[in-house]
């Protein structure tokens, strides 16, 4: 292999498209510094998967797209391709050029090709492992990988050993498991996480679903008991009921008879009974009348003594307010002289104050001790001050009491008037509530039946809805599984598509050819297709036909030889293989002959000729015939071997097998093969239309079964929301059951508070009455406490006044001691104490001569108030007088009536007297009837309510109706109720023990128990999985390092043999790290140039550093040559002398490995066969011209 050529377009200078055609040998690429030319080495990385912008020499990958010049427009896309002889199939691909694309476009999209198919980065990648060709192999020597070399730690220079050595398809091998070791883990650990939390559920689960299987099994027991008990109780009570009825029958016929003897005595007494209740009635009114009469005329007197009580205590408040009044005025006039008096003496003592206060500071200190004795009896006056104002806070507060009084008055009265209204109300509503209730009664009654009548329709709807979600489960089973197989065959024709797409099962260059023909029409013009896409072969004839067939399956069918001359020649071009063409106008059908055609049709088990069994257009019968025409067809292998046997194996038979009988005699057979490349591409055409159909047809019916479930589901949604309204209407008429029980209960209590009530209020009224007594008794405590304290107010005053004197004349003996030393501070202190004496009686006069006239304004207001009070009361007096006049004389009238009407009553009642022991009599045989009848009614609600509860129950616990709980029991009754009311008892106690039940406790143990399991079993794949893997680690391991081992020992042995042929002596080593693994140690070059010491590469001169270096490379290279190596300037830190030794050296190894250099030293381009030169004509776009050296 070699490379015969590098192209490139858009790839940093060079713009335009530039191909370098190289030739086997030394071809060498120069040129300035600037021109581009390790653009080229750029170009070979980069089309190789280099992924680094920065070992492009770019700051990121988009800066390798041209990006125009002055004159030049940036372009969108970088493309380089490299082209590689591969006759020798050096490279594991079956091409014999093999060419590797990658394009970069500026939106960051790129694209890798091998000979124009798409492809991976990774694809590349393994095409040239183990070849020393690709980004980091030893064929691409730059003077970045010398100094690589050169400067990098002894562990990072592995990779161009392990390159050398063949192990990186091995180490990438490693890598992959690696990495799936470590997701294997990390499954293993979240499985094993999952387990472990799944495991902890499953003990208490398990408990949940013992302990709810516990519960099921107590309450279907305690069901089936408690069912029977309450049926029993049912049928008992019937019993009962049924003798009770039978009862009462009996009684009210003996009660009936009693009441017809009653009333036949009744009609006889009716005429005496009536008159006599007629005089009683005219008797009991005239009664009423005169005591009415009687009340009124003392309550008009009574009124009558407390308004003269009234007057009698107005005028005597008049008085009273009179006599206060005038004195108040007389306080009043004195109070003003006392203020003027006051008010002159203190602006007096003010002016002399003003005039002595600046001559008195420095006597001041003096004076204040001697003033302190004078404070006390200030205070004393202070005192009698704030007396004399208690007092006046007092009268405030007993007025205030005596007006609060009368308006207590005044609300005991209207409480008095309402009560007596409320009396009569209490009165007139007592009948009406007896009606109410009655009323109340019959229609809780009627609410009881629509009870009743609401759930027996509520049952029949619940039975209902049970049918319709039935019906709903099965379509929807059934929908699910439809819907399962039609998610199967949507899946089966799109793959079968997608494979009809892609041409599956077609060879490689038949793919290609019906490919362009489907994105070139152009091409595709006379070309029919592929013979497996022509025909349409019944599912039954598939395994025959292709077995016909053979590999003629996809032979292509065109027009004309033309089309399939056009048709090779693309193949040839783009050598994509070999293909078989059957051109309409040149190929050829032999049909068989009309006698073995006889034989055929008189054969056992035959089915017809191939070319006969399958369908096609009519304008392919030629070729159709020319491949199926002479091949018959047998159901069985047995059929086709005699009938072969009789003909001589004239004719090529098949069985529907896939069995193959030849006409030379060879026989084919056994099982078919499901892999083949045949199978499926004939059944596809037949398959996507029967497919679509079926999706269509699936569709179709699924849509229907769902509308169908949709229906069930609406019946049932109309059907609950009947059932719900149901409800709602049961509980509303509960509810109403129990408002019209409550109400009844509430207007009995009614009508006992009321009775309550009136009693209340009667004795309310006795308690307000005695109220008012007291509140006119306490107006009257408050008047004489008033007097006592206007008299305590004088005497106060009278204090207050003696107490001035005393503190004047304790001024006066203090101004007296103080005389001979401070005069100016006595008279100061005088004129002070006038001024403060004359500012307190003014104020205090200003105060009680307001309060004097608020006095008066009061006293006249009342004043007035009495003689309103007096007028109205002696108005009423005179008009109740009159009244009580004519009620005298009605009552005296009322009286001679009722002796009257007293005298007739008398001789009706002895009359009647005859007749009363007999209706006794009767009447209580009536009511004994009646009681006893009355207990029977009452036993029979009592039945009747047994009854009624028992069945609520069946209904409410169980959800059954009397006849449903009947049937379940099989009409058994009870046998030991003892014995059943025990275990119910048990039963009960041993539900309660067991606390709050998860009755979903035994589905949820047996789904986390299945999940359990799974994941279980999943935890030991995943653990087999980690032990695969971890052994093919291992045995990668070893394999890395016995072939390290061993390539390593030969590199070192053509190091040391280059090292000495490029010195021209010395030598050198390379020596592994044995303390670590050999597969990651580090790796240490020693060197011994002639005339020197052996010593590490890294002490060496810079040049000798770059020849070792070399030295190595060259000697991996001899171990494994490359069929091509690129040089990038390698040469640049040696002299003139080494580049001489190192062309010299390429010269004699150019027979095995094409050597590409890109240089500008001429020891170096004189060794080469081929020389390109690369300039920059135009600025920033570089331009190739070629030379060969030996012309």
């Amino acid at each position: 292999m070699y490379l015969k050529r590098l192209e490139m377009q858009g790839f940093k200078s060079f713009v335009d498209k530039t191909v370098l055609d190289f030739n086997k040998g030394i071809t060498a690429v120069v040129g300035p510094n600037g021109s581009g030319k390790s653009n080229i080495s750029d170009a070979v990385k980069w089309v190789l998967g280099e992924q680094s912008p920065k070992t492009l020499r770019g700051s990121r990958m988009e800066d390798v797209i041209f990006s125009g010049t002055e004159n030049r427009k940036p372009v969108g896309m970088a493309e380089v391709s490299l082209v590689m002889d591969n006759e020798d199939r050096f490279l594991n691909i079956d091409f014999s050029e093999v060419k590797i694309t990658r394009r970069l476009y500026r939106s960051g999209d790129s694209e890798y090709l091998i000979n124009n198919a798409q492809c991976r980065m990774k694809d590349i990648h393994l095409l040239f492992a183990d070849t020393g060709i690709g980004k980091d192999g030893y064929s691409l020597i730059g003077q970045g990988r010398v100094d690589e070399i050169l400067n990098s730690k002894s562990e990072d220079r592995r990779n161009i050993f392990e390159d050398a050595s063949g192990i990186m398809k091995y180490r990438m091998r490693k890598q992959e498991s690696e990495r799936k070791l470590n997701l294997t883990e990390q499954n293993l650990l979240r499985v094993g996480d999952i387990v472990s939390e799944l495991a902890q559920q499953l003990k208490p689960l398990e408990k949940q679903a013992e302990t709810a299987k516990k519960y099921l099994d107590y309450k279907y027991e305690l069901r089936g008991i408690e069912v029977g008990v309450l049926v029993d109780g049912i049928d008992f009570a019937e019993e009962r009921l049924k003798k009770i009825i039978d009862d009462i029958e009996i009684l009210t016929q003996d009660r009936t008879e009693a009441e017809k003897s009653l009333e036949r005595i009744r009609r006889e007494n009716s005429e005496k009974t009536e008159k006599a209740g007629l005089l009683s009635g005219l008797i009991n009114a005239s009664k009423e009348k005169s005591y009415a009469l009687e009340k009124k005329i003392e309550r008009l007197k009574s009124e009558m003594e407390i308004n003269r009580e009234k007057i009698k205590s107005a005028e005597e408040n008049k008085n009273r307010l009179t006599a206060e009044r005038e004195q108040q005025k007389q306080r009043n006039g004195a109070y003003e002289l006392r203020i003027e008096e006051t008010e002159r003496e203190r602006s007096e003592a003010q002016k002399t104050l003003e005039a002595e206060l600046a001559e008195m500071e420095a006597l001041q200190e003096e004076y204040r001790a001697d003033f302190k004795a004078s404070e006390e009896i200030r205070k004393e006056v202070s005192a009698a001050s704030e007396a004399i104002l208690e007092i006046k806070l007092q009268q405030g507060n007993t007025r205030s009491a005596a007006e609060s009084y009368q308006k207590q008055i005044e609300m005991i009265t209207d409480r008095k008037n309402a009560i007596e209204e409320e009396l009569a109300v209490l009165d007139s509503s007592t009948a009406i509530a007896a009606e109410e209730i009655e009323a109340a009664e019959e229609n809780r009654q009627k609410t009881e039946e629509s009870l009743e009548d609401a759930k027996q329709l509520y049952k029949n709807k619940t039975e209902a809805l049970e049918t319709a979600k039935s019906g709903e489960k099965k379509e929807s089973e059934r929908a699910s599984a439809l819907s399962a197989r039609l998610q199967g065959d949507t899946a089966r024709l799109k793959a079968i598509r997608e494979m009809e797409a892609d041409y599956e099962g077609y060879a490689y260059s038949v793919k290609k050819v019906l490919s362009l023909c489907k994105s070139n029409p152009d091409f595709g013009r006379g070309i029919c297709g592929a013979v497996a896409q022509i025909l349409r072969v019944p599912a039954e004839y598939e395994t025959a036909i292709e077995t016909a067939l053979g590999q003629a399956y996809q032979n292509i069918v065109t027009e004309t030889e033309e089309d399939a001359q056009k048709a090779i020649e693309y193949l040839k071009k783009g050598r994509y293989g070999r293909a078989t063409f059957l051109p309409l106008t040149a190929v050829n059908g032999r049909p068989l002959d009309p006698e073995t055609v006889r034989m055929l049709e008189r054969a056992e088990g035959f089915l017809g000729t191939a070319s006969g069994l399958v369908q096609f257009d009519g304008k392919y019968k030629k070729a159709v015939e020319s491949l199926l025409g002479r091949a018959a067809v047998f159901d069985r292998l047995d059929h086709a071997l005699l009938f072969a046997g009789r003909t001589r194996y004239a004719v090529m038979c098949v069985t529907l097998d896939g069995d193959i009988l030849r006409t030379s005699g060879a026989i084919t057979g056994g099982s078919t093969e499901k892999g083949r490349a045949s199978a499926g591409t004939l059944s596809r055409t037949r398959e996507i239309p029967e497919l679509e159909k079926a999706v269509a047809e699936n569709g179709a019916l699924l849509t229907r079964i769902r509308k169908t479930v949709d229906s069930y589901q609406t019946s049932a949604q109309g059907i609950e929301k009947e059932r719900e309204a149901l409800m709602k209407e049961m509980r509303a008429l509960e509810v109403s059951l129990s408002q019209w029980t409550a109400k009844c209960t509430a207007m009995r209590d009614r009508q006992a508070g009321e009775t309550a009530r009136r009693e209340r209020l009667v004795a309310e009224l006795k308690l307000q009455i005695s109220n008012m007594l007291d509140a006119r008794r306490a107006i009257e405590s408050a008047e004489e406490t008033q007097a006592q304290l206007a008299e305590e107010q004088s005497k106060a005053e009278e204090r207050l006044r003696l107490a001035d004197l005393r503190r004047e004349e304790a001024e006066r003996f203090l101004e007296a001691k103080n005389q001979s030393l401070m005069e100016r501070r006595v008279k100061e202190a005088d004129l002070r104490a006038r001024l403060q004496k004359a500012e307190e009686d003014r104020k205090r006069y200003e105060l009680s001569l307001s309060e004097g006239k608020e006095q008066i304004e009061y006293c006249s207001l009342q004043i007035q108030d009495c003689e309103t009070a007096v007028r109205q009361l002696e108005n009423s007096n005179t008009e109740n007088e009159i009244s009580i006049a004519g009620i005298s004389d009605e009552r005296q009238a009322e009286a001679e009536t009722q002796r009257n009407y007293e005298e007739m009553k008398r001789e009706i009642d002895a009359e009647l007297g005859g007749m009363l022991g007999r209706i006794t009599e009767i009447s209580e045989q009536i009511a004994r009837c009646t009681d006893h009848l009355n207990q029977a009614e009452i036993k029979k609600v009592r039945e009747e309510s047994e009854i009624n509860a028992n069945k609520n129950r069946l209904w409410e616990e169980y959800e059954l109706a009397y006849s449903a709980a009947k049937e379940l029991t099989g009409g058994k009754r009870t046998e030991n109720y003892t014995e059943a009311s025990r275990r119910i008892k048990e039963l009960k106690t041993s539900i309660k023990a067991l606390g709050a039940v998860n009755v979903n406790a035994v589905e949820e143990y047996e789904s986390t128990k299945e999940r359990y399991t799974f994941l279980s079993a999943q935890m030991e794949d995943l653990g087999e999985a980690k032990a695969k893997l971890q052994k093919v680690i291992s045995d990668l391991n070893a394999v890395m390092r016995r072939q390290f081992s061993e390539q390593f020992r030969l590199i070192r042995e053509n190091f040391k043999e280059v090292f000495r042929q490029l010195f021209g002596g010395g030598k050198a080593d390379i020596v592994l790290d044995e303390t670590q693994d050999i597969l990651e140690c580090g790796i240490e070059i020693q060197a011994q140039p002639p005339g020197k010491k052996l010593q590490n590469m890294l002490l060496l001169s810079g040049g000798e550093r770059a020849l070792t270096a070399i030295a190595l490379l060259f000697g991996i290279l001899k171990m494994h040559p490359s069929p091509f190596c690129l040089l990038d300037e390698i040469e640049a830190a040696l002299d003139d002398a080494n580049v001489y030794r190192l062309s010299e050296y390429l010269r004699q190894i150019d027979g095995g490995t094409q050597f590409i250099l890109i240089t500008h030293r001429k020891g170096t381009m004189e060794n080469a066969g081929s020389l390109y030169g690369v300039t920059m004509e135009e600025k920033g776009i570089s331009k190739v011209i070629s030379l060969r050296m030996d012309s």
